[in-house]
């Protein structure tokens, strides 16, 4: 008997567990966000799965992944809000409303359910989605953009070997000399303290970093920080663990030692602002800081085919082999001295007609090819190829780029094959775009025999 009182109340539980609503085991929502200063063209599609039981989220962006683990203060966060949720009367079926939540759950045994609520909106975006557009920049007014002298996908090469060369992985701000720093998301700080390009740990006062992990999964480092100015705030965040908040003092900016002798002949005083993945893919800092004031389109100083070895230039007046095309010049940002590289640019090429024959799209630059600064450099920019020298340092920028060396999605592709156009007279079309769809177009005559 009692063998069978055990067994009876064995089964009388499992009966009211499959009644019984447990807690929800996943959160699964995609967002496109949209602000004044975008549209829907160029806003970035994102998609996120949290998982409760460990705090993971795998997380794209476009198509980068920034996944991470959520921190588990907020993810206790997150869990104390779908406790106080009435998933029976709080949601609703799927209808695919934009920046709702999907909650899947399960009803004791049952099978999962799925459900959209805009009940947990205030808790999850902020820790869920990259912002866009919309970021504070580091320097006050935070709510103002500030003069850029670099940006992530900028050519840097401060050596006469080759090999050296390396995109430039973040934001360079220039402020005057002992201009105050300020955070710019929601986060923790992991770190302070001298940082070294080679990976060593020479204590140089130009290379001291802070390091902040935001709430919604991204690395922020705060380069080239007078080591003797780190705030209390700093420290005190980075002794306790508790999140440093947006407009928290993180220090100066120490006295740079180099003049840039190419366009302003100052010291170049500035901080560099890396916004990384958690896996340190670097992040196109403009697309999330709040934009600049831009009206000013690129310069697109010339035009050239190269063959599919990128070894030797091609004449667009007898085109007799498979090609890449490459673009010479720059964009200036309104009231900016430095030269900086256009963002995506696109190749068209029409018939005599007008017929569209070929569009191709360049790599859009949202986050790095690489985590690795030196990977891909001399194939989307020319570190000499066909006699292309791009350059890059505190004195002239000179951008060559092999704006067919890489498709959209950041894919490496193909030269364009003659057999696709056909024969007779062609016109090819680069159409140069920066950060805020400033466009400029440069036409080349092509024969093709």
């Amino acid at each position: 008997m009692p063998i069978i009182a055990a067994m009876l109340l064995i089964l009388l539980l499992s009966a009211c567990e499959d009644t019984s609503l447990s807690k929800p085991i996943l959160v699964d929502t995609s967002l496109t966000f949209l602000s004044v200063e975008q549209t829907a063209d160029s806003a970035v599609p994102q998609h996120a799965v949290l998982f409760l039981d460990d705090g993971a989220v795998n997380r794209t962006y476009a198509t980068a992944d920034t996944s991470f683990v959520m921190h588990e203060a907020d993810l206790s966060a997150v869990q104390d809000a779908l406790a106080a949720l009435d998933l029976e009367n709080d949601c609703l079926p799927p209808t695919g409303l934009t920046g709702s939540a999907l909650v899947t759950y399960r009803r004791g045994t049952a099978a999962e359910t799925a459900c959209e609520t805009t009940a947990l909106d205030e808790v999850l975006a902020p820790l869920l989605w990259i912002p866009e557009r919309t970021v504070a920049w580091p320097f006050k007014p935070q709510n103002k953009p500030h003069p850029v002298g670099h940006t992530t996908i900028s050519f840097q090469d401060y050596s006469p070997l080759a090999g050296d060369e390396y995109f430039h992985p973040g934001v360079d701000i220039i402020m005057p000399e002992n201009s105050i720093v300020y955070n710019i998301l929601p986060g923790r700080v992991v770190r302070y303290d001298y940082y070294s390009l080679s990976g060593g740990s020479e204590e140089n006062r130009m290379y001291f970093e802070v390091v902040v992990e935001t709430q919604n999964g991204l690395t922020i480092q705060y380069h080239h920080i007078d080591p003797d100015s780190v705030s209390d705030a700093v420290k005190a965040a980075f002794e306790s663990g508790e999140v440093l908040p947006v407009g928290a003092e993180i220090g100066f900016i120490v006295s740079w030692t180099v003049v840039e002798t190419g366009y302003s002949n100052e010291l170049f005083h500035h901080t560099h602002l890396n916004i990384f993945t958690r896996d340190l893919l670097p992040l196109n800092g403009l697309q999330l800081l709040l934009p600049h004031p831009d009206t000013t389109p690129p310069v697109i100083a010339s035009v050239t085919l190269v063959n599919g070895a990128v070894s030797a230039l091609l004449d667009p007046a007898a085109l007799t082999a498979d090609f890449h095309v490459v673009f010479e010049g720059y964009d200036m940002m309104d009231d900016n001295v430095w030269p900086l590289p256009p963002r995506r640019y696109t190749v068209t090429i029409t018939d005599a007609a007008g017929k569209t024959l070929l569009e191709r799209k360049s790599y859009d630059y949202l986050a790095a090819l690489s985590p690795v600064k030196e990977d891909f450099v001399c194939d989307y920019y020319l570190c000499g190829a066909a006699g292309m020298a791009s350059k890059g340092d505190y004195g002239p920028r000179t951008m060559f780029v092999n704006i067919t060396a890489f498709d959209e999605a950041g894919s490496a592709a193909s030269p364009i094959a003659l057999k696709t156009l056909g024969t007779g007279k062609k016109t090819l079309t680069v159409t140069a775009c920066d950060e805020y769809d400033n466009c400029a177009k440069k036409s080349v005559a092509l024969t093709l025999p």
